[in-house]
């Protein structure tokens, strides 16, 4: 080859450039002569890194050897090779090419010996398997789905098709439509012209079609529009479902109509039916006499909203609403109003009959007057939960608002557990029936010492109860010293005035409270307060979320609260820092902070102690700025002094609390300017189950984070399980792989499934990943086989003292910091 024939080369290449193909020329030895820029990108080696290495040292090549040899053997008898081969990007991804190498004949000045032009073929070869699964799943549907030209003439028959009429593929294609309508489907093709010409689409369509056999069956078709590649109308395609049975149905109930009715008017059960095909609506006498409307009007919701009571037309809303959604069946009770103003009690169910592809065919309404029957179990109710000398809840009742306060996650839940000193003498000294009497006199006193939303009970003897929610430890004990002070006064019985002192024990709700530690903590207290003389209040507020090692007192919940309160101003509180690894190169890439409270007496409180404390106090707040500014100026520092640390991020886990909290952008703002750091290496985590509970969220905040480059990222991702539309509008940039998805990887198969679900919907919002909490090196072989970019965990390290962390970045790592036996799960 002459230079002139070089200089063609280079000119060739430049042209294949323009169309993105690689261009690589050898010499005899198979070093690198040339290599362009597609080459470059292609493989990602830059030309002066290649020039004159060999091409096998480079590492790219990833066929088979056979396939290899081919190559070699073609080249070597002086032919060219052309086909498809996979190959290898310098950072380990495998990608297919289709590729043309060519021997160069003749002698010429430059050493070229080979010329390989390459081109990557990954998309088509993904087009391709996409093509092959859809053609597969068309000839798998159980429906026929039928292809046609705008003249009618058949152009695809699946298998579906074939096994529903007979015909097999090759005596379908090329037939008219007339091969299946009847002589009823006359109008068959207008129809459905002008489904397609009006909306372009056409569902629900019903027709009669014949068999092959002669025989015919009733279908529902979906008919869309086929386009050509210029966006011109070529035909349609027809998905045909067999409805045959669900009309027979539909025949027979009609046929059991008239005998439904007689039966209903004997039970008075009144019925509605509705036909979503038809729009048709039927109802039976009984049901307009029920709901007290004329014989000949038609049902509505208006109808029954209209003679609802009005404490029931918002359970209404909600059932209409969960049909509309596509609940198939509803059972609910509710109230109506007669026109002389009694209340009746309905009991209805609703169910909506589906069609086999989901949609509704027939909606049924049942309607029954339950009025005596629901007054009979209001008296069994009231007696069964109530006191029957004073009226008021007994402790089973109770014990049923208790928890369910506590279900409902209520803020400042309390209770009071009030209780007669030395009531035995007024039994023993003027009978039980003045005992009684006092007894009455005392609920009412409670009851009127309270506040009306507080319930008050009778527990059981002298003893009562009052539940309290949104009452703060302060005043519970006003409110207790209220109803000691209304007991004091004399109570009159026929002429004689008694005088009573209580006891009274109080108990705050901590996380991992149920109803029945509460009454016990409760009535602890009140025994503490008897032993110390009677007529006093104690509290006792025990936190069971504390945890305590073996041996270590629990500490009480109010305690906890007024320490964390002078926690931050005494210096009991750090951050520690545990690093992000990319899993490519082993690399820190960041590291989280997490806060950590070392309390004088007690020694380091867990996080899952203090932290919920902090949230229900608006603790979190002031802690939550402090945290963000040391952490943010921290890691600054670090990118400032450690070499190679320019790009360090660093993750702030915040609450929702700080989120609605008007002043947390300036907290932020005064944070990035106090710091000096990139706003985009800064990530905000939060946790996604505590994400799904919040009603309303600050998209302002979101909106202003996410428009200065903050990151957003989702924690504990995985454990929420709900829609993942509120991805987008939350602005997340990445996911955190909760821990317990990780725990199951290389032990449990689905582990591996759950993480690739997660990866995939990464990748479908451009969403960052890291996996949280991983341990063992069979976790970590897992992680990088499914292509999990980053990770942290215990095997790289513990959470550390920003002291430490210099170190820790330049120093290699050599193998796991933590044994397998101190790896407790760490907030």
């Amino acid at each position: 080859m002459t230079a002139e024939g070089y200089d063609d080369l280079v000119m060739q290449s430049l042209l294949l450039e323009e169309i993105g193909q690689s261009v690589i020329a050898l010499d005899r030895g198979w070093r690198v002569t040339y290599w362009n820029r597609a080459s470059e990108r292609l493989y990602g080696y830059a030309a002066a890194e290649v020039r004159g290495r060999k091409i096998t040292e480079l590492s790219i090549i990833a066929g088979p050897d056979a396939a290899g040899r081919e190559i070699a053997d073609t080249l070597i008898s002086g032919r060219t090779w052309s086909g498809e081969y996979w190959m290898r990007h310098r950072d380990g991804r495998r990608f297919p090419i289709h590729a043309t190498v060519a021997p160069v004949r003749g002698t010429h000045p430059v050493p070229i010996a080979v010329v390989a032009v390459s081109k990557d073929i990954s998309e088509r070869k993904h087009a391709e398997a996409l093509l092959r699964r859809m053609s597969a799943l068309v000839e798998s549907s159980g429906d026929a789905i039928i292809g046609a030209d705008l003249d009618g003439t058949v152009t695809s028959w699946n298998a579906g098709a074939a096994r529903m009429f007979g015909w097999r593929a090759a005596e379908a294609l090329g037939r008219d439509h007339r091969l299946l309508t009847t002589r009823a489907d006359k109008g068959f093709r207008k129809e459905v012209l002008a489904h397609l010409q009006t909306s372009g689409f056409a569902t629900g369509v019903e027709a009669r079609w014949k068999r092959k056999d002669g025989s015919t069956i009733d279908v529902s078709l979906t008919v869309s529009p086929v386009f050509d590649d210029d966006g011109q109308r070529v035909g349609g395609s027809v998905i045909a479902r067999d409805i045959t049975e669900l009309k027979r149905l539909q025949s027979d109930a009609d046929r059991e109509r008239e005998r439904l009715i007689a039966a209903q008017e004997i039970a008075h059960v009144g019925s509605v039916e509705f036909d979503y095909t038809t729009g048709r609506w039927w109802h039976s006498e009984e049901y307009m006499r029920l709901i007290g409307g004329a014989p000949d009007e038609l049902p509505s919701k208006e109808r029954i909203l209209s003679v609802a009571h009005p404490d029931d037309r918002d359970l209404l809303g909600v059932v209409y609403r969960r049909l509309e959604a596509g609940e198939p069946y509803v059972e609910y009770e509710f109230r109506i109003l007669s026109k002389t103003g009694a209340v009746r009690w309905l009991h209805a169910r609703v169910r909506v009959f589906q069609t086999p592809d989901g949609s509704p065919s027939r909606l049924l309404v049942t309607i029954m007057d339950t009025t005596e029957r629901k007054r009979a179990q209001e008296i069994l109710e009231h007696q069964a939960f109530h006191d029957g000398l004073t009226g008021l809840p007994n402790r089973f009742l109770l014990a049923k608002v208790l928890q369910d306060l506590l279900d409902r996650r209520c803020p400042q839940v309390v209770i009071m557990f009030v209780d007669v000193d030395r009531f035995k003498l007024i039994n023993d000294g003027i009978g039980h029936g003045a005992g009684d009497a006092v007894l009455i006199q005392l609920g009412a006193r409670i009851r009127a010492a309270v506040r009306t939303a507080d319930t008050v009970g009778r527990f059981g003897g002298d003893e009562f109860i009052v539940v309290c929610e949104d009452l703060s430890p302060g005043d519970a004990a006003a409110m207790a010293e209220r109803i000691r002070s209304a007991t004091r006064e004399g109570f009159d019985l026929d002429g004689r005035r008694i005088y009573l002192n209580v006891s009274i024990g109080i108990a705050a709700a901590g996380q991992g409270d149920t109803a029945e530690s509460l009454l016990s903590g409760a009535d602890t207290a009140m025994y503490a307060a008897k032993t110390a003389g009677g007529d006093r209040t104690e509290i006792y507020d025990l936190e069971p979320a504390n945890d305590p090692e073996p041996g270590k007192p629990v500490i009480p919940r109010l305690d906890l609260e007024s320490d964390l309160r002078t926690a931050l101003e005494r210096g009991q509180m750090h951050l520690e820092y545990q690093p992000i690894i990319e899993l490519a190169d082993g690399n820190t890439t960041g590291f989280e902070a997490l806060l950590r409270w070392v309390h004088p007496s007690h020694g380091m409180i867990p996080p899952s102690s203090f932290i919920p404390v902090a949230e229900e106090t608006g603790l979190i707040v002031p802690i939550g700025a402090w945290v963000m500014t040391q952490a943010l100026t921290q890691a600054q520092r670090w990118r400032e002094s450690v070499p190679g640390m320019e790009n360090l991020s660093i993750a702030v886990n915040i609450s929702v609390r700080q989120l609605l909290d008007t002043g947390f952008l300036d907290i932020v703002h005064g944070a990035l300017s106090d710091s000096g750091i990139a706003p985009d290496a800064v990530s905000l985590e939060i946790t996604e189950s505590v994400l799904m509970e919040q009603r309303q969220f600050p998209m302002d905040t979101l909106r202003e984070l996410h428009a200065q480059g903050i990151r957003l990222s989702i924690d504990d991702f995985g454990t929420g399980y709900s829609s993942l539309s509120y991805l987008k509008w939350l602005f997340a940039r990445v996911l955190k792989i909760d821990r317990t998805f990780i725990e199951e990887l290389g032990t449990d198969p689905q582990g591996a499934t759950l993480v690739e679900l997660i990866l995939g919907t990464a990748r479908s919002y451009g969403l960052d990943v890291i996996a949280e909490g991983v341990e063992t090196q069979a976790q970590l072989d897992e992680l990088t086989r499914l292509g999990v970019p980053k990770a942290q965990g215990y095997f790289w390290h513990r959470p550390m003292p920003a002291a430490d962390v210099p170190g820790w970045i330049t120093v290699s790592w050599t193998g796991p910091a933590v044994s397998a036996a101190e790896m407790n799960t760490d907030t």
